[in-house]
């Protein structure tokens, strides 16, 4: 006997299904399944993995949907039944009305909101599209069953009747047994009207989960899904029974109330309904929207026309014929080989949206990806990198010995991206256009925690589980590897073989992780990609599942991988933030100097680009501004568009562990020799100083040492990345033949193919490198020459990330430039330079939205700048511009032009309102007042407003008040900060910014000079105390944790606006990174050793080897020692610091000021303020 599951859950079925399809699939072939049925809840997430995954095997998918029925208006938001109901695509024309009836359900039918919102359909739906449909009455929620538990069988028998009229031997009545009471009053009832009705019966059983041993694991997930506890009582629970079942367990069930028989009639009728399903051939099928040419050409014709104009352009050239023959043989090359992968109209419909984008001034990027190394792209404007010139490469954009669809990811100003996709909707239609599903999935670090949470696991537990858990290249290492005798962390897999128990609970590690691995990787929660979009020449609502976010855009419920499958075009339309602050720059640019600035035709070789990087100026440099990188330019000192391209590739996890950077530094500097196993090698590796950086570097050897064509190096390429054995021996063989053919000695062939093999897991793609580090030089070189510009552009782009925007002034004051307080009279929307000065944005002021600042902005353009706060509510409406809006205008300092007493203006806002509203209502019917007349006989201008009524004089604010107000409205100080006055003391110690906290490692320790702006005291458990701060310094905020142990310490230190230097180490919890605080003083008690060194004793190894030993005898093993040491080198009438490393800090000033003095150094015991 066999049996087909057609009642099939996945982990598509979200935090409800535990099945994963690869591990599903294998299972029914195990059970000996000849077809396999996959029904999700609403929506047909799996279908495209799921026929993928059979592909090859021996099992018929079955592609279904287990969907919600309501009678009546779908579109109605009622309160009534939501009925299941299984519905099975049995060939192509069924599988396009199976996602007709996914879409509308999804597009139209929603029925409530979040956890317990459902996309629903009705009969009139189904009845519409029911050709090559296939329906059954589903599980006790079908409507079927509920009308029989209701005592109504008569209503049964009518909707069983309407099913059977509609979709005749394609309807099924289903029977189910998981032990349920309920299921013993619904399958005899059933049984009597399939009999009565001559309707076929079908055994399903509801599965959720593989296997019997996941029956935990899924009840965690439900748990994860509702925020329970596994330990409460009162919470949704299934019956453990809704496993994949073999035939011979089917036909244990429905043996207490059902005659074998029918049993038997039924699971053999599973058979005969996956007999029906035939394939459904909807994968590869090419579907290019086609692209409208005009009249007198084809798609081909028209195709070469714009390509050849556009090379003619991009080379100021009169005639194609005038072009270098190099660059028409590849540009001919390449439209062969496109028109003959049938990609003509690919590339124009990418051409077209990309020209409207520059046509109507939105900002595009250089490129992205391996389309940059195709120069159809460049002639096309699609990319702005030259190719042929940076030796980029087009098989790796576009390979011939491998079909498959081009991929042009595209950069557009964040700020102007959905203009594009509006564009593209309006010229191909909205029901062929859509944005891209993304699918959140429980990774090994969030299983653990979410796993951890419901089964009671304290945090700090799970905290410190998950934190053993390595990441790489992004992603967490898998649990199994992690329990294996492979894992990179001995700890955790020591604890999972103790089996010991949770501290706090009553589990073991054990069952907390096998509970974790069972469910790790099943899909939690659905997203929109971030860039990716759609175009088909098709309604897509024929070919792909569609859904709507609550925003209302709507997206596929196939995910990126799946849509190519289908054949589709996807793009993917990126916003780019730093498009959009190029741009803002070069328009500040033209507004100050009158000024155009062609981003496309900088020289590459301007000195003062490559002195900033030198420098390490990098903040808000493209890709170059964290820490890390910062340092590793100021090594490298990059001296071309090369450097910054490599380095951009190299700052990777991989590279980055196998240490190439400093090798590459090395030998650019000359200080490691560059050497080459064979001539051959020195013009494809000499612009990365023999190292191999790039994956084309790999297809270029591969092509010419042995003997490969381009084509079938990209293939070696991927080989290569994938790691196959027999795959990689078989190319090995390849590539020492034909270098042996080339004259090259097989054991250099053979050694150099294992240095590939390695490589190519570190090497980066070159066209994406060159196209970014177009952007970076870009950033640099506006920064470099435009710096107020830059700045304030920069400031304006990042002015909704208030840390980003803390950081940046701090830089920004760094350079020279002051960052100004907002001015009523001066500033505009955005951060605007002033000379050399940036004035804060208007539009940056909490409580004061882009209306009112619209409405002064056009008040002081009409009647010029504003006399006094009076003038101001004179001309500006009050009901855009509100009392609490001005408030915030006066605290932030807007009006210190005018009158510099805040205080004052505070109290004169009340009764210049009034008169300012009375004035309003005057004007509104035509009637003048006292003070119009007055001054009309006045000869002062604007006398009628300084006759304004005042308030009692009185003090401004004190300093402090004053600024904790401005940070109030701001965020942040402005006009001053606390921590100012210490700005460059502070730099003696070289503490971190705060600024780079998030680049820090976790477990780092670090000390910092900081001011708390709250502190939140509380107990643990045990009752001990503890505190949670917030603390800034002038780069940005972070929140900082005092344990008990340290509490003890320092608590008493712990309160607002305390300024202190404290010591402690880097704690990253997910993505947020706080700072363990162990240690604490205040700013005033800081102490430090100072030593006087002239230059000859400075540089002197024996000297300073002793001086290392004597403060080594100072220090201490347990971190206690806290007192840092600084070198003062005098040379050439200059002082420069030196501060010691962590490891040489002294316990007691006093007794190292002795130690090193008579040992005939000068040294003195200062503070930090002294310093």
């Amino acid at each position: 006997m066999s049996f087909v599951g057609l009642h099939i859950h996945s982990d598509y079925s979200l935090l409800d299904g535990a099945s994963q399809l690869p591990d599903l699939i294998d299972r029914a072939i195990a059970l000996e399944m000849p077809a396999i049925a996959l029904t999700d809840h609403g929506v047909m997430y799996g279908a495209i993995e799921m026929l993928k995954v059979c592909k090859g095997k021996p099992i018929r998918p079955i592609l279904g949907n287990e969907m919600y029925i309501i009678n009546g208006d779908i579109t109605k938001q009622e309160r009534r039944p939501r009925y299941h109901q299984i519905v099975l695509a049995k060939n192509k024309i069924g599988y396009k009305n199976l996602v007709k009836l996914t879409t509308i359900s999804n597009l139209k039918g929603q029925q409530g909101k979040g956890l317990f919102g459902r996309p629903c359909i009705n009969k009139d739906y189904l009845e519409q599209y029911r050709e090559g449909l296939i329906v059954t009455s589903a599980c006790l929620g079908g409507e079927i069953p509920q009308a029989i538990l209701q005592g109504r069988g008569d209503v049964a028998r009518r909707v069983a009747q309407w099913y059977k009229d509609r979709f005749g031997d394609d309807y099924y009545l289903e029977i189910q047994d998981h032990g349920l009471p309920e299921e013993r009053v619904v399958n005899p009832e059933i049984v009597r009207i399939a009999q009565e009705l001559d309707i076929k019966l079908v055994a399903t059983n509801d599965s959720h989960f593989i296997s019997c041993y996941d029956v935990e694991a899924h009840d965690a997930l439900l748990c994860i899904q509702t925020g329970k506890l596994i330990s409460e009582e009162k919470r949704l629970r299934y019956t453990g029974t809704e496993y994949l079942k073999s035939a011979e367990e089917m036909s244990w069930l429905f043996r207490d109330h059902l005659p074998e028989d029918v049993v038997q009639v039924a699971i053999a009728n599973t058979l005969e309904v996956a007999a029906k399903i035939e394939d459904y051939n909807i994968l590869g099928e090419p579907r290019i929207p086609d692209y409208p040419v005009p009249t007198g050409y084809t798609l081909a014709s028209y195709f070469e026309e714009v390509t050849r104009k556009g090379l003619i352009d991009r080379f100021q050239v009169s005639s194609y014929a005038e072009i270098s023959q190099d660059y028409r043989d590849r540009l001919e090359y390449e439209l062969q080989l496109m028109q003959q992968m049938g990609f003509d109209a690919y590339f124009l419909v990418v051409w077209d949206y990309i020209k409207y984008a520059r046509d109507n001034n939105i900002p595009v990027g250089p490129g992205r990806g391996s389309a940059a190394g195709s120069l159809v792209a460049y002639a096309l404007g699609i990319t702005n990198i030259d190719p042929v010139h940076h030796g980029l490469l087009f098989e790796r954009f576009l390979n011939p010995e491998r079909r498959s669809m081009p991929d042009i990811d595209t950069d557009f100003c964040i700020d102007r991206r959905e203009e594009v996709i509006d564009y593209v909707t309006r010229k191909y239609g909205e029901e062929k256009v859509a944005q891209i599903i993304t699918y959140n999935r429980m990774t090994s670090k969030a299983v653990l925690k979410d796993v951890a949470r419901v089964l009671n696991v304290p945090y700090s537990e799970s905290d410190k589980m998950a934190k053993m858990i390595p990441v790489m290249r992004g992603k967490p290492t898998k649990l199994k590897v992690m329990i294996s005798s492979d894992t990179p962390t001995k700890e955790f897999k020591e604890k999972y073989d103790s089996g010991a128990i949770v501290p706090g609970t009553t589990i073991t590690y054990k069952d907390w992780i096998d509970t974790a691995i069972r469910i790790e990787g099943t899909n939690k929660s659905v997203g929109i990609h971030a860039a990716g979009v759609v175009i088909s020449a098709e309604p897509l609502d024929e070919i792909v599942p569609l859904q709507k976010n609550d925003d209302g855009a709507v997206f596929t419920q196939y995910f990126m991988e799946d849509i190519e499958s289908l054949g589709l075009l996807k793009m993917d339309f990126l916003g780019l933030k730093n498009l959009t602050m190029i741009q803002k720059t070069v328009d500040l640019v033209r507004q100050n100097y009158q000024k155009e600035i062609d981003l496309d035709r900088l020289s590459l070789e301007d000195p003062e680009v490559y002195k900033l990087l030198a420098r390490g100026d990098l903040e808000g440099v493209f890709q170059l501004e964290s820490s890390g990188m910062r340092q590793i330019v100021r090594d490298l000192k990059p001296s071309g568009i090369e450097d910054i391209s490599s380095v951009l590739a190299l700052y990777r996890p991989g590279p980055l562990d196998a240490g190439l950077i400093p090798k590459f530094i090395n030998r650019k500097h000359g200080r490691e020799q560059i050497s080459y196993e064979h001539k051959v090698l020195e013009p494809i590796l000499k612009e990365t100083y023999g190292i191999m950086v790039y994956q084309e570097q790999i297809m270029k050897i591969a092509q010419d040492m042995g003997g490969y064509t381009l084509g079938e190096a990209d293939l070696l390429r991927r080989a290569m990345g994938k790691k196959k054995k027999a795959e990689m021996e078989k190319h090995q063989e390849i590539f020492v033949a034909g270098a042996k053919k080339n004259g090259i000695d097989e054991k250099v062939a053979a050694d150099l193919f294992a240095q590939m093999v390695l490589f190519a897991e570190y090497c980066f793609n070159k066209s994406h490198s060159t196209a970014y580090g177009y952007v970076t030089y870009q950033t640099a070189y506006l920064k470099a020459h435009y710096p107020v510009e830059y700045m304030a552009a920069l400031l304006t782009a990042n002015s909704g990330d208030q840390d980003k925007v803390q950081r940046y002034i701090a830089s920004t004051q760094s350079m020279g430039i002051e960052v100004l307080p907002p001015d009523i009279n001066r500033s505009g929307v955005d951060f605007t330079p002033h000379g050399r000065n940036i004035l804060f944005g208007l539009s940056a002021v909490r409580n004061v939205g882009f209306g009112p600042v619209s409405a002064i902005l056009q008040a002081r353009e009409e009647g010029g700048p504003f006399q006094s706060l009076a003038d101001l509510c004179d001309r500006v409406d009050s009901r855009t511009l509100n009392k609490r809006a001005l408030e915030s205008l006066i605290y932030c300092g807007a009006f210190d032009s005018i009158d510099p007493n805040r205080h004052q203006l505070i109290k004169d806002l009340e009764v210049v309102l009034d008169w300012a509203q009375s004035r309003a209502k005057d004007r509104e019917i035509g009637q003048g007042n006292l003070f119009d007349y007055m001054a009309t006989v006045s000869a002062t201008p604007r006398s009628t407003v300084e006759s304004a009524p005042k308030a009692a004089p009185v003090a401004d604010y004190p300093q402090q008040e004053r600024l904790r107000l401005e940070k109030e409205v701001l965020g942040f100080y402005i006009s001053d900060h606390p921590l100012k006055t210490i700005g460059k003391s502070a730099k003696v110690l070289a503490p971190i910014s705060l600024g780079d906290l998030k680049d820090m490692p976790d477990k780092q320790s670090v000390s910092a000079i900081v001011m708390l702006i709250g502190v939140k005291h509380v107990t643990t458990k045990k009752g001990d105390p503890m505190c949670i701060v917030q603390m800034e310094d002038l780069t940005g905020q972070t929140e900082a944790v005092v344990f008990p142990k340290s509490f003890e310490k320092v608590g008493y230190l712990m309160q607002p606006d305390a300024r202190l230097m404290v010591w402690g180490t880097v704690d990253r919890r997910d993505e947020q990174v706080q700072f363990i605080i162990d240690d604490a003083e205040p700013i005033d008690q800081v102490r430090l050793v100072m030593v006087e060194l002239d230059l000859k004793k400075a540089s002197d190894g024996a000297e300073q080897h002793r001086l290392r030993s004597i403060l080594k005898s100072q220090t201490s093993e347990d971190r206690s020692a806290k007192v840092p040491v600084v070198a003062v080198v005098s040379a050439n009438d200059r002082r420069q610091f030196v501060r010691f490393g962590q490891q040489f800090r002294v316990k007691d000033s006093a007794a190292t000021v002795a130690a090193l003095n008579q040992a005939g150094f000068m040294a003195r015991a200062t503070t930090l303020l002294g310093a």
